[in-house]
């Protein structure tokens, strides 16, 4: 008898230290649930300011955007790999009033864009970023760049651009964020992949056919990047993959790597089809987001940064 009842409460308390580890890890992945559904929830009332729908049929595959300083307004994009080679402007309703051909130059895998300083003071550029690459091989990578103009071009019109040649010291690497950063003149480009993606630097500087070797000058911890801008006055940064939007505010004399290697503040944002472009407005009143697809719209969230 007294042998039934030692095996009984061996067997209870064997299956008490089993059940207690899988009860705590469901504990804190519930309590963990809660939290990631408090983060969400924060959000939850906050929907975008609808400027207008891209009617365009030429607009299909929007993968970027940049607003432009240049054309108060008026906002630069472009489609996904193996369409034309096309920039196109739209104007703060969402509506295509120019279109732009790139001569010389094919659309292998056109990611992103911005419009920032440049070569000429107080002159802006648009820079096209050519650096998506999925099976990560030594693919001809390159930035596209040319002047903006001051005036609102005609409906179609014809630039060649400069191009830089883009490579990556620590290997060849995906990318769909390309930024560019009017305090310290550099180039920043966001790797996509990584479980901790990679932040890219080079010096924004170049000639035509120029090679340029980005070098790794930190990390984030996020995956799956398809998105990112600095602001027109370099105080501001963001990145974004496909449900949430990051933010950084950089101090003064700050690098955006050093902004960067804080933890971010997650923006609101209520995720698009496939959202593959954000960028901030000239006068910082808030951020533009813009997803591929037939007939996007051209979203706005106002933000006091």
């Amino acid at each position: 008898m007294r042998k039934g009842i030692f095996s009984s409460l061996l067997l209870v308390t064997l299956s008490i230290a089993i059940a207690a580890p899988a009860q705590k890890k469901k504990d804190k992945d519930k309590k963990k649930g809660k939290k990631s559904e408090h983060a969400a929830s924060a959000h939850s009332g906050v929907k975008p300011v609808v400027l207008g729908i891209v009617q365009s049929p030429a607009i299909a595959e929007a993968s970027g955007i940049a607003a432009s300083k240049a054309l108060p307004g008026h906002f630069w994009t472009h489609n996904d790999s193996g369409n034309k080679p096309e920039i196109y402007l739209l104007d703060n309703k969402g509506q295509l009033v120019s279109t732009i051909h790139l001569d010389g130059v094919s659309n292998r895998d056109w990611e992103d864009i911005a419009e920032s300083s440049g070569p000429v003071p107080h002159k802006q550029y648009v820079y096209v970023g050519d650096i998506g690459n999925n099976v990560q091989v030594d693919l001809r990578t390159r930035i596209l760049r040319f002047p903006a103009p001051s005036q609102v071009p005609a409906q179609k019109m014809n630039i060649r651009p400069e191009v830089l040649h883009v490579s990556f010291a620590d290997g060849s690497r995906d990318a769909e964020t390309l930024m560019v950063d009017p305090i310290s003149h550099n180039f920043y480009i966001v790797s996509k992949r990584e479980k901790a993606v990679g932040i890219y630097k080079a010096p924004l500087d170049f000639k035509d056919g120029d090679r340029a070797i980005f070098r790794k000058v930190g990390t984030v911890p996020y995956t799956w990047v398809t998105a990112g801008d600095i602001s027109q006055d370099g105080r501001h940064v963001v990145i974004k993959n496909k449900n949430q939007i990051f933010y950084w505010h950089r101090n003064a004399e700050e690098s955006v790597e050093a902004a960067m290697a804080r933890p971010a503040v997650v923006l609101p944002y209520v995720p698009e089809k496939q959202g593959e472009g954000v960028t901030f407005t000239v006068d910082n009143s808030g951020y533009i987001t813009i997803s591929e697809g037939k007939k996007p719209a051209v979203n706005f969230y106002p933000h006091k940064f």
